[in-house]
Parts: structure tokens; sequence; C-alpha cells
């Protein structure tokens, strides 16, 4: 039994629409999380997916990776490629060639590996429960991420996308959907994070008031709040 299954962290709903007008505009449909063991570390990378559709009826996926270091927003695409790729058999670090544009295009599988799912909302592209194991592959260059999915029964999904940063969030999302930063919990850490600072420094200042050896003068430090002394 999986416990403590995750909900969507970014700013993202289902039947909420996404993008700007004039321009792309799409509806989230349905809502994926993942979660992946790398084999070589041992550690879980886990991350959602939206399934989106657009107002041509062309399907897209927006996937945010959880983590302090790798939380990025990816926006992605169908394609048709003329190579066939499989992300059971893909190995990280390995170059694969593919052809985009037109054009050959060297690609390094930057991640491949066997995805549980954790949770799902919604009517994702696939139909998928808690549980199912989705193989699972991403091809990066610079400007290209490219996603390879085992949608089973035979299809394979290839996403073509890239990297949104925050600006480029809202230029085409409509607003950064990045989860927001709880402000009580973070002030609360800055007051705690300022009493032991000032816990400390009293700690190391003399409690008496008088000078050293050597006649220096010692600091006081009042305590915040103190009412001044009467002269």
């Amino acid at each position: 039994m999986l416990l403590h299954q995750p909900v969507p962290r970014t700013r993202v709903r289902l039947g909420r629409p996404l993008g700007r007008r004039p321009g792309w505009r799409a509806t989230a449909r349905g809502f994926v999380c993942y979660r992946a063991r790398d084999a070589a570390t041992g550690r879980f990378s886990t991350w959602e997916e939206w399934h989106l559709r657009d107002d041509g009826g062309a399907d897209h996926r927006l996937a945010y990776t959880y983590g302090s270091r790798t939380r990025t927003v990816t926006l992605s695409y169908p394609v048709d490629l003329p190579e066939r790729l499989d992300p059971a058999t893909l190995r990280a670090g390995e170059e694969v060639l593919v052809t985009l544009d037109g054009r050959p295009r060297r690609l390094q599988v930057a991640r491949a590996d066997v995805a549980e799912v954790l949770h799902v909302l919604g009517s994702p592209r696939h139909p998928l429960a808690v549980g199912d194991r989705v193989a699972h592959a991403e091809l990066r260059a610079p400007d290209v991420v490219l996603t390879v999915q085992d949608a089973g029964g035979g299809v394979v999904d290839v996403h073509r996308g890239a990297v949104l940063d925050p600006h480029a969030q809202r230029q085409v999302l409509g607003r950064d959907v990045r989860p927001r930063t709880n402000r009580f919990l973070a002030a609360g850490a800055a007051f705690a994070g300022f009493v032991l600072l000032y816990n400390a420094l009293q700690a190391c200042l003399p409690q008496d008031g008088t000078g050293d050896a050597a006649g220096a003068a010692t600091a006081v430090v009042a305590p915040l709040g103190a009412a001044h002394a009467t002269p």
C-alpha cells in the first residue's frame, strides 16, 4: 500500500485554462505523479505531469520535477520521429541520433528508468492507476528535451519540449506555475534563526558587564523589547 500520496504542488488545476490571449491556450485534463529510483545512487526522484489539451485539440505535457536542485518546469508537445525509441532499452549517459526539424540531432539520455505511479487525477492521455509502472526516458540537448514513455499496448509516446524559466512561464502559460513558498513557514524559520543567533551571542558575552584583564570595555547587548533604565 502506498502511504502519504502527494497532491499537485504546482499552481495548475483540472479544468483551469493556461495560456495568454492572443496565442496558445490549453486546459488541464489529467494529472499523474511519478516516482523513480536511481539505480546508481538509490535515491528517489519524483515529478508531476499535467496532461493538457489546447484549443486545437492537440495534447501537451507540463512536467514539474521536485527537489531543491531540480525544480524545473517543462512544456512539451507530441512529435513523430522516423526513429523507433524504446524507453525500456535506453540507458542513461548514452547518445542517440534522432531526426528533428528534418535534420539529425545527437541527444544524450539524461535519465532512463521505470517509474511508479503515485497519484492520478482527472483523465490522463492514457489510463493509469496508482501502482502502475511506466518505462520513462529523457533525452536532452541544450535547446531541447525529448521525453519517451511506454504508454502500454505497444504504444510509445514521444514529446518534444523545453524547460521554461519563470519569465517564459508567464509569457506562455500566463503565470509562474511553480509552487509558492509558504510565507508563514519562511517567517518562522527566519525568526528561529534569529533567536538562535541572539542566544549564541549572549552566551559568548561576559555576564557581569566589567572589563577584561587588559582593561577593554565589555559590550552589552540589550534583549529585544527591553525597557530603558531610568537615570
